[in-house]
């Protein structure tokens, strides 16, 4: 038999939607408000997650802080020559954070982090052009990371954290058999990875805030997962692929180096800068292996060729009064695929996000809001692989509320 060609993204990821491939950056209110930034910052316990080192410069002897966001993108496609188009039907995403910190001294930090970074919901239908591609894919995962930081001065901190990954996975797609379409569908609960990331904290002066951080590669493995054929035609359900029962993948979430600063201009103005790069040439192709027993079918890999990418952003706070802060920000992302291996399995554009938002402080507790709007350039693609291109766009919001605590010495 032909071999069939299995188009199956199994990252844990919601950038699916939103930044550039498969990461996305909601894991702090107050740092999504200034465009997504938080290597250089020191407020509170989710710093933890941008740069380890940072929870030795929280003020606070006990650090809490909690969040989550609603995240609505909308993708469109269409065909110039076939005059085809589809639009997702995706529902809200919610990326949560929790984190929480403890310094036993003044110079010795830890705790840990729960994220979100990866975990929406596309919905292509199973009626449009790319159906043999993808129908529809929802992704959940979570990121705990225990962290310690130690600073060795009034200037200087070095941090850790071991990066604890666990996600879940449910894709659906057609799979076209003559004049048939076979419905395909993989479910995963569990699949897991681990990682770690490092960080560097400078204070120069009391003005001026420098941070760098390292999150490593992390190979997802997605062993012992479902595999579910529907409408199958009787000549070939005794045959691999369709007598298959589960499957086995893995998938690189990758690398990445964070560097920026923060600086305070006045007493009540603060501008940043963070600069990020993401190795996504680690994601070179997809191969999945389709079983029943000992029974085995590897499936042609999924060519994704994605290079290395830059970000940016910047922000700026403004102390309109004693409790009152008001922020404003800019990211823009870049998206490491290749047009020529394009999927839209994960519609990954060019985004630039421009992002705002307030914080209320009443004594120890701390209330984050931000509101963002995403604009994705649209783009031409022409996947040779599948022979599949046209052009897609995609545009929406990105809402959020963080509550924060901090118990002082």
């Amino acid at each position: 038999m032909k071999k069939i060609s299995f188009a199956l993204f199994l990252s844990l990821s919601a950038c699916l939607v939103y930044g550039g491939g498969y990461r996305v950056s909601l894991q702090g209110v107050r740092q999504a408000a200034l465009g997504a930034q938080g290597v250089a910052m020191h407020h509170d316990a989710s710093v933890a997650f941008f740069n380890p080192a940072a929870l030795a410069f929280v003020e606070s002897k006990v650090s809490i802080a909690v969040g989550g966001f609603g995240v609505g993108i909308k993708s469109s496609y269409q065909n110039q020559q076939t005059l085809q188009t589809a639009e997702t039907k995706n529902p809200l995403g919610t990326p949560l954070y929790f984190a929480a910190s403890y310094k036993p001294t003044k110079n010795l930090a830890v705790g840990v982090s729960v994220t979100t970074p990866f975990g929406s919901t596309i919905d292509w239908g199973n009626e449009w052009a790319g159906r043999y591609i993808i129908d529809r894919i929802a992704l959940k995962s979570f990121f705990i990371q225990p962290t310690v930081a130690y600073s060795f001065n009034d200037w200087f901190s070095l941090g850790g954290g071991v990066i604890i990954a666990r996600g879940d996975v449910n894709i659906r797609k057609s799979i076209s058999f003559g004049s048939k379409d076979i419905g395909f569908e993989i479910d995963k609960k569990g699949a897991k990875g681990t990682g770690m990331n490092l960080g560097v904290f400078i204070k120069p002066s009391e003005t001026l805030n420098i941070g760098a951080s390292y999150r490593s590669e992390i190979t997802m493995k997605a062993e012992e997962g479902d595999v579910i054929f529907k409408d199958v035609p009787a000549i070939a359900s005794t045959k691999l692929p369709f007598t298959a029962k589960n499957f086995n993948s893995t998938l690189p979430l990758p690398a990445e180096f964070l560097i920026g600063a923060n600086y305070q201009v006045t007493p009540k103005l603060m501008l940043g800068l963070e600069i990020g790069t993401v190795q996504w040439s680690a994601y070179k192709d997809l191969k999945v292996e389709l079983y029943n027993g000992a029974d085995v079918y590897n499936s042609e890999p999924s060519d994704k060729n994605y290079d290395n990418t830059v970000n940016y952003s910047f922000g700026a706070e403004y102390l309109a009064t004693r409790n009152l802060a008001v922020r404003l920000g800019y990211k823009y992302d870049e998206s490491p695929s290749p047009s020529d291996s394009f999927n839209p399995e994960t519609p990954t554009v060019n985004y630039h996000a421009f992002t705002g938002g307030f914080g209320l402080n009443f004594n120890q507790f701390t209330i984050d809001a931000m509101a963002e709007y995403i604009y994705g350039e649209e783009r031409s693609f022409n996947n040779t692989q599948y022979n599949f291109g046209g052009d897609i766009m995609s545009r929406g919001f990105v809402f959020g509320l963080g509550l924060s605590y901090n118990l002082n010495y």
